[in-house]
């Protein structure tokens, strides 16, 4: 299926690969990535962000019922085509037929694919869960997704999806740069690796007390997600 984006960790599960995608998080500290030619994804669509989220309870990275009992992880890059597609595609079915009813939690986990411009993006995405705003900023990213590595992750672009988001823009720039948000990039790479995640976006069940399990899916429309999603709930 050619949803998938080729992971920078290689698909490899080793020290060696986790380490390289640290590196990077660490040192791309750089207001946006090199400029490359863009994909066929590439211009931007700039829409209003969606009031999808209204109403559902966040806390740091995760979206939902707490005590829901079973837990959807989803892997993504912000400059993924592939991810906006889900997130404005399926996301709203997933959460009205089962995040909203109590029935599963989601949890974002945010890894680098296209290139160093998604260190950007992932930055301000982990900088605004301290706001508890964190899918919202997700979702208002998506609106003005550009190019793959044509460097259309600005702070003037943070600043503008924030403001979307209903999220302080000035907070998240201070804070995209923090131990914290560094720790939290490094954890979701590391994580990566231990599920073998193989591109984005990815998504991993978790029904305790079962191990977790990849969800496969033969598409990402709505219908062959949901259909996926029901019977991986079910077994």
């Amino acid at each position: 299926m050619n949803r998938n984006r080729l992971l920078l960790l290689g698909g490899a599960v080793g020290a060696a690969a986790v380490l390289a995608v640290v590196l990077i998080l660490v040192g791309a500290n750089n207001d946006s990535s090199g400029v490359s030619s863009p994909s066929t994804s590439g211009t931007s669509t700039a829409t209003a962000p969606s009031n999808l989220l209204a109403g559902i309870p966040q806390h740091g990275d995760t979206l939902g019922n707490p005590s829901a009992p079973a837990t959807l992880i989803v892997y993504e890059d912000p400059q993924c085509p592939f991810c906006r597609r889900w997130n404005v595609e399926t996301l709203p079915t997933v959460l009205r037929d089962f995040v909203r009813t109590g029935r599963l939690e989601l949890v974002y986990r945010g890894v680098v694919i296209i290139g160093p411009n998604s260190v950007q993006g992932l930055r301000a995405i982990y900088a605004t869960a301290k706001q508890n705003k964190l899918w919202n900023l997700v979702d208002a990213l998506y609106a003005h997704q550009g190019g793959e590595n044509s460097g259309w992750i600005t702070n003037g672009v943070i600043l503008t999806a924030a403001r979307e988001a209903g999220a302080n823009g000035k907070a998240i720039l201070s804070q995209m740069r923090s131990p914290a948000v560094t720790a939290a990039l490094t954890r979701a790479a590391k994580q990566a690796a231990a599920d073998q995640v193989p591109g984005t976006p990815t998504f991993v069940i978790e029904r305790p007390p079962a191990l977790s399990q990849p969800l496969r899916v033969t598409g990402l429309d709505p219908a062959s997600f949901v259909a996926a999603l029901a019977t991986a709930l079910q077994q």
